[in-house]
């Protein structure tokens, strides 16, 4: 069953509105319709005070970012490998260190759980960003140029 409201509606609730606003408004769109919705959105912005007009972008610019953005490349991971790996161990000890009964924190269900693990995720990552406990030093020590392809392509064998 759909629901169809009365077509008249709209005039009604214009004709419950203040008269002398409803008069002003018939006689605004008698007189013609504005260039775009940006220039009737700065005109009516312009009488109150209190309220900034904004500068609407054209359809052009809206497409152009859409396009631009759909052509980006994804975000490659950053850090090298053993930073990487520091990461996500810091993110174990951090998501067993956060609190495991606190909804009114992380929220209830599955999105408090998504959340959690997230938060954990990021304070993994900027823990290891930051230095984090020593595990992509030893790493890096024990395997040293493991991070960058060898010369000419080939991976070094043992």
């Amino acid at each position: 069953m759909s629901v169809q409201p009365p077509s008249d509606i709209v005039l009604d609730v214009a004709r419950a509105a203040d008269p002398a606003r409803y008069q002003a408004a018939v006689s605004t769109l008698a007189q013609g319709a504005p260039a775009t919705f940006a220039d009737a959105l700065g005109a009516a912005a312009a009488g109150r005070p209190g309220v900034p007009a904004m500068a609407q972008p054209s359809p052009d610019t809206v497409l152009t970012r859409f396009r631009t953005a759909a052509t980006l490349a994804a975000p490659r991971p950053k850090g090298s490998p053993a930073q990487q790996f520091e990461a996500f161990v810091l993110q174990s000890f951090v998501d067993s260190m956060l609190p495991q009964g606190a909804a009114a924190v992380f929220g209830k269900g599955n999105a408090g759980a998504i959340w959690k693990s997230m938060l954990a995720e990021q304070l993994g990552a900027q823990l290891a960003k930051a230095g984090g406990i020593g595990i992509a030093r030893m790493i890096d020590a024990a395997h040293p140029g493991s991070g960058e392809p060898a010369p000419g392509g080939r991976t070094p064998t043992a």
